[in-house]
């Protein structure tokens, strides 16, 4: 998400909410709206950080949330239903003054903000959509505790499920455990990426990707009874293996445990 006023927010939103409702594959499709970097806006107010560096409030992030769902209505085909949710990251969010409440208060208020959005579907008769939160977390980015935060946020208020849209950074690409980047195991990309309402939707951009989240597969089965298995994949066209390829090489090495989902950044 660009924009660099509130106003200018909400109309890339409606664009992409109606661009995705056009182009639209059929069957239950998630379209993740990006809004940035985690970000304490206030003392008592969170948001994010969009990609034209501007601060956004949760206010200003769900009156654009709900022109998405403006132009997904407005523009739907007739095709398919769409989970519409609200991503962030976890980028550098304690070199911004960030501490892990504050953390624990952005995917609190995500997850507040995602039921929000759902009455607003209801009230407008909106009947072939939902909503959800996302997170793109990376290990590289920030640190494992005030990254579980945002899950465990998500996961106290309740309602929405929370998609991990992220990576597992220099974590080992064989056996079932290790070491990953900036302080990072093996366990704790497991616990953002499915512990509570979180879900798997990771990124595999080259094979080694794909490697790497098997073993994190591999770790969460050896240390709980709730079996791992990704709702997907994120992939891109800008690097390595194309969206299809990576979904292709990770459900290679986890035959049967990957939903049919391609988050496609392109």
């Amino acid at each position: 998400m660009y924009a660099t006023t509130a106003r200018g927010l909400e109309a890339t939103a409606y664009r992409h909410g109606c661009y995705f409702a056009q182009h639209h594959p059929g069957g239950t499709r998630l379209l993740v709206l990006d809004f940035g970097a985690a970000r304490k806006i206030t003392t008592h107010t969170v948001g994010a950080l969009d990609f034209s560096s501007v601060r956004f409030s949760n206010a200003d992030i769900l009156s654009a949330l709900e022109a998405a769902t403006n132009g997904h209505h407005n523009c739907y085909t007739g095709v398919g239903s769409t989970i519409v949710s609200y991503g962030n990251s976890n980028y550098h969010m304690a070199a911004s003054g960030m501490t892990r409440r504050d953390a624990w208060h952005v995917g609190y208020y995500q997850s507040a903000r995602a039921r929000q959005l759902s009455d607003y579907e209801r009230a407008h008769g909106y009947n072939r959509q939902s909503v959800a939160a996302a997170s793109d977390m990376e290990p590289a980015w920030d640190g494992r505790l005030i990254t579980r935060a945002l899950v465990n946020g998500d996961t106290a208020q309740g309602w929405a499920l929370y998609y991990d849209y992220g990576s597992a950074d220099g974590c080992p690409t064989s056996g079932s455990s290790g070491s990953c980047s900036n302080g990072w195991g093996v366990g704790d990309v497991a616990y953002v990426s499915n512990h509570g309402a979180a879900v798997p939707l990771p990124e595999i951009y080259y094979t080694a990707n794909a490697d790497q989240w098997t073993v994190v597969r591999r770790w969460w089965n050896a240390h709980s009874s709730h079996r791992y298995r990704f709702w997907g994949t994120t992939g891109t066209t800008h690097v390595g293996l194309t969206p299809r390829g990576g979904w292709n090489a990770l459900n290679a090495r986890n035959q049967g445990l990957v939903l049919p989902e391609v988050n496609c950044f392109c």
